[in-house]
């Protein structure tokens, strides 16, 4: 394992640590980051996929927390969207287009489970985003934003934000001609309206 590998899993391992600890004023149990349509995501959870982008891609490829808790809480609905339009989103098929960005990058290691679960909702949102579903994204997050139950560790769901930071990726993936690529700015989707702030200060 390289040095940075090593501070890498240092650094996730404290993470994960810090992820069964209560946050005062939290409604849900300690240690849940978020509850949507009968789906609880877990702080270890988040932490566990924070540690795949930073591992995985010996820190390539760090999101931050507010991007990996958006990926994680719009999940389902964003894959059920794509396929709905008929363009759904494989496991199978997003591994290997992962396999192929590590490539790209000159990464050696395999996407784990955690970074491929997390990227299905990066492409996905790419998908929809670049092939006019703007209105479906809207419902989508508006949804969350009303109904989702958000630890405050997490910040609060923002849709100007999500939409925001949507267009940016759109005009990043134009500007840079990415083509088949254009999926790579996605990455920095965010969803919360404090994403710049450190998520350890917010407990």
């Amino acid at each position: 394992m390289s040095h940075v590998r090593s501070r890498l899993a240092v650094a996730a391992v404290a993470a994960i640590a810090l992820a069964g600890c209560a946050v005062p004023g939290q409604g849900a149990s300690p240690g849940t980051a978020s509850e949507f349509q009968g789906v609880t995501v877990t702080n270890e959870q988040v932490d566990a996929t924070f540690a795949a982008w930073a591992v995985d891609t010996d820190g390539a490829l760090v999101a931050s927390r507010d991007e990996i808790m958006t990926m994680e809480l719009l999940h389902d609905d964003l894959l059920a969207a794509c396929a709905e339009r008929g363009t759904p989103i494989h496991t199978a098929d997003a591994k290997r287009l992962a396999e192929s960005w590590f490539m790209a990058m000159g990464i050696a290691a395999e996407p784990s489970d955690a970074f491929v679960h997390s990227f299905e909702s990066q492409f996905a949102i790419a998908v929809l985003a670049i092939d006019g579903g703007d209105e479906t994204l809207l419902a989508i997050i508006e949804d969350a934003a009303a109904n989702a139950n958000v630890s405050p560790r997490s910040g609060e769901i923002d849709v100007d934000t999500f939409l925001a930071s949507i267009e940016e990726a759109k005009a990043t993936a134009t500007q840079q001609q990415l083509g088949a690529n254009s999926y790579i700015p996605f990455q920095h989707v965010n969803a919360f309206s404090d994403a710049d702030s450190s998520w350890i200060a917010r407990g």
